[in-house]
This record gives structure tokens, sequence and C-alpha cells, in this order.
């Protein structure tokens, strides 16, 4: 009968084994929110230029709804006044 002796690492092998395994965690975790936070930011900007493009068309519904009313011009945004085009 032979028995096999295994072999066990130091304190300082294990914890720095333990170590590398909590840093490559951190590092994936990391990397996981960052592609999370970049989905987020992705959908955030889909919607903004959603927004931005809705804008735009009631702006031109109203340009033409006041040009039709009062004619082309430039409108003072500060007191109303507008001013023809020479």
């Amino acid at each position: 009968n032979k028995y096999i002796m295994s072999k066990k690492l130091s304190e300082k092998e294990l914890q720095l084994l333990n170590s590398y395994q909590t840093k490559n965690n951190d590092i994936i975790f990391s990397l996981g929110s960052i592609e999370l936070n970049k989905m987020v930011q992705s959908e955030q900007k889909e919607e903004l230029f959603k927004n931005f493009k809705e804008l735009q068309k009631e702006q031109d519904i109203t340009a033409k709804e006041l040009e039709k009313k009062y004619g082309s011009g430039n409108i003072n945004l500060t007191n109303g006044e507008i001013s023809p085009i020479e």
C-alpha cells in the first residue's frame, strides 16, 4: 500500500491565486457594467433623436402656419416682431 502524499500550496501562494481570481471577477463585472451603460446610452440617444425629429416636424408646421398668417419674415423671439425678408 503506497500512499500518495498530496501537496498543498502555501498560504501566501493561495492568497495570491485568490487575489487574481478576485481581480478577474472585478474586471469582468466592470466590463459588463460598461457594456450595459453603453446599451442604455444608445437607447437614450435613439429616444433623443426621435424627440428631435418630432420637434423639427412641429417647428416646420408652426413655421408654415405663421408664414401663411403673417407672410415671410424673421421673427424676433424677444418681442414677437416680424421683419420682412429683404
